[in-house]
C-alpha cells in the first residue's frame, strides 16, 4: 500500500462502517471465546495503521507486526502501542508464544499463503487459536483488491484447505457481509462503469457520508446472528482456527 492509502485508511478506520463492522466481529468472535479473561497474549500480525490493536487491548497484551515503515508510524500515533517491523511470513518471535493471533485482511496479500499459516501456527500456543477475516469470490475483484495488492479472494473451501495446510484445525467458518451482498455487488458494478471516466483512488469514500449510519446498522446485525449460526454466503469470510500441538 502507498502512503496515501494509509492515510485514508488511518483517517477512516476508527468509524467507517467497512472497516469497523469488520473489526467488532472479530472482536466478538474473540469475546466469545475468552471473554471475561485479560490476560491474554495476542499478536495482530498485518497491523495496518493500528485500530485494531488498539481495541485487543482489554483482552491483554497485543502487539502488532508489519512490514511497512509508514503502516508502522500511523500505528504509533494511535497511542501507546507496541508494533513491531517484521514479515509475517518470517515472525520475530519464539515458538508458543500467543494465545491469540489476529490477521484482519492480510492473508490475501501473502503469494504463498500456507508458509504463512504455517509460521502463524508456529507463534501460537497449544490450543491458541487464529482469527482471519479474508475477502470471498474472485469473481467480486474489484479496485479495493488491486490497490490493496491482493493475490487472490478465497471461498469457503479454499480458506479450509489453506487453514488445514497450514497445520491449523478449522473450529468454525462463516461468510459475513451477507445482508448487505446485493448492495456490494451492485457496487462493484457501478464503479467499473464510474472507473471510465473518472480516477478512482479507493471504494471506502464512494458512498454518501449520511449512508455511513445506515450500512454500519445492517452489517452489524449480522454480528448478533453470527453467534447463533453460519451465513451461507457474503462478500467475505471468517474463520477461527485452533492449535491442536
Amino acid at each position: 500500500m502507498e502512503v496515501e492509502s494509509f492515510q485514508i485508511l488511518f483517517d477512516s478506520e476508527e468509524t467507517h462502517w467497512w472497516l469497523a463492522t469488520r473489526r467488532n466481529m472479530v472482536l466478538d468472535w474473540i469475546d466469545q471465546r475468552y471473554a471475561p479473561r485479560h490476560d491474554l497474549r495476542m499478536l495482530d500480525v498485518g497491523c495496518g495503521t493500528g485500530q485494531l490493536l488498539r481495541e485487543l487491548a482489554p483482552f491483554g497484551r497485543a502487539v502488532g507486526v508489519d512490514a511497512s515503515d509508514e503502516a508502522l508510524a500511523f500505528s504509533r500515533r494511535r497511542g501507546r502501542l507496541t508494533v513491531r517491523k517484521a514479515d509475517v511470513t518470517r515472525l520475530p518471535f519464539a515458538d508458543d508464544t500467543f494465545d491469540v493471533l489476529t490477521a484482519v485482511d492480510v492473508l490475501e496479500h501473502i503469494e504463498d499463503e500456507v508458509t504463512a499459516l504455517s509460521e502463524w501456527k508456529r507463534v501460537l500456543r497449544p490450543g491458541g487459536r487464529l482469527f482471519v477475516f479474508v475477502p470471498a469470490h474472485q469473481w467480486l475483484w474489484s479496485l479495493q483488491d488491486e490497490i490493496s495488492g491482493h493475490y487472490r479472494r478465497y471461498t469457503a473451501r479454499s480458506l479450509a484447505r489453506a487453514v488445514e495446510e497450514g497445520g491449523l484445525q478449522m473450529e468454525r467458518m462463516s461468510y459475513v457481509s451477507t445482508f448487505l451482498f446485493p448492495v456490494i455487488y451492485i457496487g462493484r458494478l457501478w464503479l467499473k462503469l464510474v472507473r471510465r471516466w473518472r480516477n478512482v483512488t479507493t471504494e471506502n469514500t464512494l458512498h454518501p457520508a449520511w449512508a455511513n449510519g445506515v450500512l454500519a446498522r445492517i452489517f452489524g446485525a449480522e454480528i448478533r446472528v453470527l453467534r447463533r449460526m453460519r451465513l451461507p454466503f457474503g462478500a467475505s469470510l471468517l474463520c477461527v482456527a485452533r492449535k491442536e500441538t
